[in-house]
């Protein structure tokens, strides 16, 4: 298994705010991304700036359309990348 790497970590915040109509607190969001109080903290902060996150009418998170924009071009990408690794890894006899 690979190191998550920021927008792993990005991705798995906003799904994890996603999850609830209503919302999801901090802790919750902290819990399911399986990040530390701290680390947290500073990944919302960054994510509420640039638009991907936002605290709704309930005080809560939700992402918001541009977060799941990024979640779903982000899994493209990932997806594009193991299909590319495959590819490069093909012998030519084989095409």
């Amino acid at each position: 298994m690979r190191t998550r790497d920021k927008f792993d970590i990005f991705s798995d915040i906003l799904k994890a705010a996603g999850r609830r109509n209503m919302g999801s607190t901090i802790a919750e969001v902290t819990r399911e991304a399986s990040l530390n109080a701290e680390q947290a903290k500073e990944l919302i902060i960054d994510m509420l700036e640039i638009g991907l996150l936002e605290f709704n009418k309930e005080k809560t998170l939700k992402t918001t359309t541009k977060g799941w924009r990024f979640v779903m071009i982000y899994k493209n990408l990932i997806e594009f990348i193991s299909i590319s690794s495959k590819i490069d890894h093909m012998s030519v006899g084989s095409i």
